[in-house]
Parts: structure tokens; sequence; C-alpha cells
């Protein structure tokens, strides 16, 4: 089990992700290009990241209360591709996937607040990774979102 202090760390952290992206882009006006420049065809736009992390919200934490309250489930991939064609993420207002994001993550931060000791290491099987624990489950998110600021930051910089 992990020490409370590291518990901490995570939900802190796992918080505060909104608010270092709303840093992040606090300056650009609804018009900038930086928006939608893709210098890498193989990843989301700003508007579109925004966007991903919003929907990919709910599904984590969809996938933390399953492996919570069920015996070792399931649970299967997300298609984050389709996803960004069905919710038209190139077209989205990236403001209002940001607070959709930020209103979505704090009832992920309640519901790992909500855990009990021993239910950090309860288990589910994720279809292509694994078992997976609660606790690696918000250790992945954190990584996912270190991914994504990092993004951020690397498109803002771009010429």
């Amino acid at each position: 089990m992990l020490a409370p202090y590291i518990i901490r760390y995570i939900l802190s952290s796992l918080e505060g992700t909104p608010l270092v992206l709303s840093a992040l882009v606090a300056d650009l006006p609804p018009d900038s290009p930086v928006w939608d420049a893709r210098p890498d065809p193989e990843r989301f736009t700003l508007r579109e990241m925004i966007a991903h992390l919003a929907d990919w919200e709910p599904v984590c934490r969809e996938r933390i209360f399953r492996t919570r309250t069920e015996a070792n489930p399931h649970l299967p991939n997300w298609d984050e591709d389709q996803a960004a064609v069905i919710g038209d993420y190139a077209h989205t207002n990236p403001y209002e996937s940001l607070l959709w994001f930020t209103e979505r993550r704090a009832a992920t931060v309640a519901l790992l607040t909500a855990l009990q000791g021993e239910e950090w290491n309860r288990t589910a099987e994720r279809e292509n990774v694994g078992t997976l624990s609660i606790e690696r489950q918000a250790f992945l998110i954190l990584a996912h979102d270190g991914f994504h600021l990092r993004q951020a930051v690397e498109l803002k910089a771009a010429p």
C-alpha cells in the first residue's frame, strides 16, 4: 500500500493538471493559429488534445470505479482516434473542453480520495495491457497528463 504522503502527491498532481493546462493556454486568443497547428501529423493539435483530455477523463474514472466495485473486471480498450472523429475534436471550443476536463477531473479526484487503504490495490484486467491496480491506473493517468502537458508546451513554442 502507498504511504499517505504519496497518495496526497498523486491526488494533488491529478487535481493540478487542469490548472497547469489552463495557465499554459491562458494567453491564447480564440483565433490563435496555435490551437490548430499540427507539426506532427500523428499527434493531436492543441485544440484536439484538450478535447481528448476532456473526453478521456470519464473513461479513466469508469475504469477506476469498476476496479473498485467489481471483482477483477475486464477493461476494454478505448479507441481515441474514433473518439476524436465522433467528438469532432478539430472543431471544439478549447475553453469549453478545458472546463469539461476540469469538472471531470475533479470527479476522478473525488473518487480516488474516497478510496480506503487497500482499495488502491484492487485490480482489473485491461485489454492489451494486463493487470492494473487502481494505484497503477492513477500513475498511468499522471503519465498521460505529463505526456500531453509537454505536448502543450511544445505546441506553444513551435514556430
